[in-house]
């Protein structure tokens, strides 16, 4: 996840368990790339890759080292075109892309 640790879901847990009702949560956003850091690979939360790193040319490369989606596409795409096919998943920076992430870092 790109979340930090405190983002559990909590209060929609709470709210359902006195009964509340939740709406529209296919609108959650979810951030398809997310950045591992060499140091510490395993750690639970990564760094958001901005949807500018595949804005520049940055490609979604599946386990098979295949591109599978049209990475300009909105999040919700993205995502869902990672649901079909097989991890784990490799965000490829080419030059413009690696450039714009030292504005992100």
């Amino acid at each position: 996840t790109t979340n930090g640790e405190h983002c559990t879901g909590d209060a929609i847990k709470m709210g359902e368990a006195i009964g509340a009702a939740t709406i529209d949560l296919e609108w959650v956003q979810v951030h398809p790339t997310g950045l591992v850091k060499p140091d510490d690979p395993d750690a639970k939360v990564k760094f958001l890759a901005a949807e500018a790193l595949r804005g520049v040319g940055g490609i979604v490369l599946d386990a098979m080292g295949n591109r599978f989606c049209n990475e300009l596409g909105r999040r919700d795409y993205v995502t869902g075109e990672m649901w079909k096919n097989k991890p784990p998943f490799r965000l490829c920076l080419n030059r413009a892309a690696a450039d714009e992430i030292i504005w992100h870092a």
